[in-house]
């Protein structure tokens, strides 16, 4: 049986901006918690809104999440008043799921803390080799696709260097990617969020990829 204390002490090391963290199975039943977290009480309800998927918002221990992005396999949310961000990630069974809620500031947290959980929760696999690798990545250069490779193994970039062909694992994060811009609560409400907060790099940084993508389709 996979050590669950274990995994949850390299997710904190590995980032430590997941400040509380529960591994909780399908049913609501909490089988291990980090930090003073009471999630007992609505950790159902949420569990059945990631289930259904079409949820706007989610509260977990008093604290109202805006849904960002939220697939079978992972969910991103944040508290519009800068009480943190809240983080789902499935374990390859599909019955163990890790949640963790992320520190107001930390930084480049929409880009780290998935992956980062994501990880934390494949290596609920018995004998994974999945391991935490310490990067240091500018987030100034570097997209969430590839943050997202480097952290969970993906190579979809290797790939495609070496391959004129389409690899599938790139294939489906631009499909998944294309998902989340069509979603009111994935691209558009993050934008919104950055406004919000007038967030002046964000908005800065999101203006520059506005013309790197106007000159991908018509420079």
């Amino acid at each position: 049986m996979v050590n669950i204390k274990s995994v949850v002490d390299k997710l904190q090391k590995h980032y430590p901006d997941a400040s509380h963290v529960a591994v909780v199975d399908r049913t609501g039943k909490v089988l291990h918690s980090r930090g003073k977290w009471d999630v007992k009480r609505d950790i159902k309800g949420v569990l059945a809104d990631w289930t259904g998927g079409n949820a706007q918002f989610v509260t977990l221990d008093g604290i109202r999440y805006s849904i960002l992005q939220m697939e079978p396999e992972r969910f991103i949310a944040t508290n519009r008043k800068n009480k943190g961000h809240l983080i789902g990630a499935s374990a390859p069974d599909g019955n163990t799921l890790f949640i963790a809620h992320i520190k107001p500031k930390a930084k480049g947290w929409f880009h780290m803390a998935f992956p980062a959980v994501a990880r934390a929760a494949a290596m609920m696999k018995k004998k994974s080799e999945s391991q935490f690798i310490e990067t240091k990545v500018d987030l100034s250069s570097v997209s969430e696709t590839n943050i997202v490779e480097s952290t969970t193994g993906y190579n979809s970039s290797s790939v495609l260097v070496q391959q004129p062909s389409m690899d599938p694992s790139l294939k489906a994060e631009i499909e998944g990617f294309l998902q989340w811009a069509n979603n009111p609560q994935g691209l558009s409400g993050y934008i919104s969020y950055a406004l919000q907060q007038n967030n002046l790099q964000q908005i800065s940084r999101l203006a520059e990829l506005y013309n790197e993508f106007y000159q991908i389709f018509y420079g």
